[in-house]
């Protein structure tokens, strides 16, 4: 799939800049593509109109060639994207592995599927008793992150969008994220992943989107945007591009 967005504007208030400022790019659903900007460059209100959460904006948004911006509430279901929010949100009274045995149901997948995933994830994330056993109102940040990232990651989904995804992590489990997203990607599925860790971004994306103000600054090849500033690491490239 290909997720066109063609000179996107938006402004939450009158008085304000821009959100978005006539942004237009295309995403290929079957790379990794990083989104790294400052606050306030535009990255939540693009994940908005991505996933059909924001649907009054000005410009063009279709999926090969078909419009979806009216799809409003249906986008994460249509295209089968798996999203894992910053802001996670849980049943507070239910436990991690209860969750996924009700979204394992919502999306038909099988008592072994869930099983194997969850092992998966179990190994990649770090998960403990306290997955099985601890209600999620008892979980820390970290914990309430590896969930979202279970219930994004459950089966196989055409493409997933993962806000802010190591955060709350510790290290392993970051490697172990980077593993997951690796794997996914091996099956033909992509993903679009928003992060202030631009050394996670580099070393798991295909692509990255530079966001500064509203504007695009960069579209394009990792590699190609190392090449163009003497090799150097994306933090540096983005110190050099946006520090004042």
């Amino acid at each position: 799939m290909i997720f066109n967005l063609n000179k996107l504007f938006f402004k939450y208030d009158e008085k304000e800049q821009p959100a978005l400022n006539n942004m237009s790019l295309a995403i290929d659903s079957r790379l990794v593509t990083g989104l790294a900007g400052a606050n306030g460059s535009g990255k939540t209100t693009f994940i908005k109109i991505l996933l059909g959460q924001l649907v009054q904006f000005d410009g063009s948004y279709d999926v090969d060639g078909e419009k979806a911006s009216d799809s409003h509430g249906e986008i994460l279901y249509k295209y089968d994207i798996g999203y894992a929010p910053d802001d996670v949100v849980l049943d507070e009274y239910l436990t991690g592995y209860e969750i996924m045995e009700m979204v394992a149901g919502l999306r038909n997948i099988s008592g072994p599927d869930l099983e194997k995933d969850i092992e998966l994830f179990t190994q990649s994330l770090q998960l403990e008793d306290w997955f099985r056993q601890r209600p999620c109102r008892m979980y820390s940040t970290g914990m309430r992150r590896k969930t979202a990232l279970c219930m994004a990651f459950l089966g196989n989904r055409k493409f997933y969008v993962l806000d802010e995804p190591t955060n709350g992590l510790d290290p392993l489990s970051v490697y172990g994220l980077k593993t997951i997203i690796s794997e996914k990607k091996s099956k033909g599925a992509g993903a679009l992943i928003s992060s202030h860790i631009l050394d996670f971004v580099e070393k798991t994306s295909d692509d990255c989107i530079l966001l500064c103000k509203g504007n695009v600054s960069y579209h394009g090849k990792v590699a190609a945007l190392k090449l163009a500033h003497d090799n150097a690491d994306l933090e540096k490239i983005y110190f050099s591009l946006f520090s004042k």
